[in-house]
């Protein structure tokens, strides 16, 4: 037969929260990509940089072969709304760092759209025959060569400098964080 034997006392009890071990520090979780970007220095232009760019190239194709002012005018304004709101969204503080930032990838961005949508809609299709490229002696000039065309121009033009300070205008709109003590 089996024989039970019963605990043996180890001394007084401890009570349930207090161990000789040191309590565990709360798990904390990894930062989010967002957070992450807060975090960097030059996050925030990065991010402007990026969604430039992409912004930018994707309404390229948009640009009208023929100058037209009112749909540049707005395909540059949402260029310069995306970039100014996403490094607002991103900046941890509204100073001249982030407008700096909001300017430069503002004004990046609506070049690369203006001269790339230009150059491309100029020899192709849409204006062939009475374009810029067209009177050169080139036909169908491609989008890639629109860019590299973009990417090889001074980025200095009144509407991109426009859109750059619009930008620059949206991230630094309102009361400051530090000011709100």
């Amino acid at each position: 037969m089996a024989r039970e034997s019963a605990p043996e006392p180890t001394g007084p009890e401890e009570p349930a929260g207090a161990s000789s071990l040191p309590p565990e520090a709360p798990r904390q979780e990894p930062p989010s990509v967002l957070e992450r970007v807060r975090r960097n220095r030059v996050g925030a232009l990065a991010a402007g940089l990026g969604v430039a760019v992409v912004v930018a190239l994707l309404l390229a194709i948009l640009v009208p072969g023929e100058p037209n002012l009112y749909a540049s005018a707005l395909l540059g304004l949402l260029v310069t709304a995306a970039v100014g709101f996403t490094v607002r969204y991103l900046a941890v503080d509204r100073g001249w760092a982030g407008q700096g930032a909001a300017f430069l990838a503002t004004v990046i961005g609506v070049h690369l759209m203006g001269v790339t949508g230009t150059l491309n809609g100029l020899g192709s299709g849409r204006g062939a025959g009475r374009g810029m490229m067209a009177q050169l002696g080139f036909s169908g000039i491609g989008f890639d060569d629109a860019l590299l065309a973009a990417l090889a121009t001074p980025a200095v033009s009144t509407g991109g400098v426009l859109a750059g300070l619009v930008a620059a205008v949206i991230v630094g709109w309102g009361p400051r964080d530090r000011d709100r003590g």
